[in-house]
């Protein structure tokens, strides 16, 4: 053990830890390995039991069969098979444990049926892991194999025993693997809705990535990035196939002193209730941004015309100032002003800021509180 985890000291920590979970499941299949043979070999014991198998070769078959799967499992079990390209030891057990049963086929002819239902167990053992062309080429050479072992026993094969005994005993055989394929199934139902699952827990985690990476920490509203590539489409959009937007520029009143009477605790709480108040004043269809500080951006798209600018802007203003900000803050009043500027064709987004910009400071210099055009 201490020599198998020494080799591994090469392997990159998150592959170790990526190899060492999947390290249960291994042994799991490899058990299963073990049991199938462990099964099968108590139907031989049966048949030999009952007169129809020497015991001798049932004896041969259980011991290399139980044998080899449960050196298997004591190699996966030791972590010997992480030094291995193939650490599953998928290809190393499916080519053996198919060799143990066409040899019990040579061995034991007169029982050819359960060494076929054998061989479809395993291969069906070898879909849990086998990719496309590996599944492909083991269909193939399955087949080859398994047709020539019959050919070699061709003059020994006949119809198995229809004796009560027999039949009983076949059709318990038939019972357990039948309840294996019901483990496969599980398994793999089991395994698409994990996948399923993760799938959905992926794009939950990218939605939330996103929100993360296109929008304000603090209010929630889009961040200056994600803003002003929404206005470069907005703008492409305008100038391919027409159409009325503007932008408004808003800034809070007196801002500063909000936070030196009431601290910047305080001046966040206002600035994530004045996103929620501003978005209320604007369409679904426009957005709101904050390009920073107390300074926040609208778009509004599709306009009927520059005085739909106008009056938007003046419903987020009008609603800015009826809020109770006394709720918020105890004695609070805030106000906004606001610079509008109306899309011209062919100028680009910096200067329709900038316009929508002077439009602002006009609004300040005129008194805040109020709305100013472009």
């Amino acid at each position: 053990m201490r020599h198998g985890i020494s080799s591994l000291r090469r392997v990159t920590q998150p592959d170790l830890e990526r190899q060492l979970k999947l390290q249960p499941h291994r042994l799991r299949m490899a058990l299963v390995a073990l049991a199938n043979f462990s099964m099968l070999t108590v139907v031989l014991a049966l048949y030999a039991w009952i007169g129809e198998a020497p015991w001798t070769a049932v004896c041969q078959f259980g011991a290399t069969g139980i044998g080899q799967s449960a050196l298997f499992a004591l190699v996966i079990a030791c972590r010997w098979n992480l030094r291995f390209a193939d650490k599953d030891l998928m290809v190393a057990q499916f080519c053996v444990a198919m060799g143990v049963i066409l040899g019990g086929l040579l061995l034991l002819p007169q029982l050819w049926v359960l060494f076929l239902i054998g061989v479809l167990d395993i291969f069906i053992f070898g879909m849990m892991r086998f990719g496309p062309r590996q599944f492909i080429l083991a269909w193939l050479l399955v087949g080859v194999f398994t047709a020539a072992a019959v050919y070699a026993v061709r003059g020994k094969l006949g119809q198995m025993a229809v004796n009560d005994a027999s039949l009983a005993i076949l059709m318990l055989y038939l019972f357990m693997v039948l309840g294996q394929l019901t483990v496969f199934g599980a398994s793999i139902t089991a395994l698409r809705n994990r996948l399923s699952e993760q799938n959905r827990e992926l794009a939950d985690s990218l939605l939330r990535n996103q929100q993360l990476a296109n929008h304000d920490d603090l209010t929630g509203v889009l961040n200056r990035r994600a803003f002003m590539q929404l206005l470069a489409d907005e703008r492409a959009r305008a100038l391919r196939y027409g159409g009325l937007f503007a932008v408004v520029l808003l800034d809070i009143d007196h801002f500063k002193s909000v936070n030196d009477r009431f601290g910047h605790q305080a001046g966040d709480v206002v600035l994530k209730e004045f996103c929620q108040v501003a978005n209320t004043g604007i369409r679904t269809t426009d957005r709101l941004g904050r390009l920073g500080g107390e300074e926040f951006i609208v778009l509004l798209i599709s306009l009927a015309g520059v005085d739909a600018a106008r009056i938007a802007a003046e419903r987020i203003r009008a609603a800015v100032v009826a809020h109770d900000w006394n709720r918020v803050v105890p004695g609070l009043l805030l106000t906004t002003s606001l610079g509008v500027a109306v899309f011209e064709r062919g100028e680009t987004v910096e200067i329709l800021i900038a316009r929508a910009d002077r439009a602002l400071y006009a609004a300040k210099n005129s008194g805040r509180n109020r709305t100013e055009m472009a």
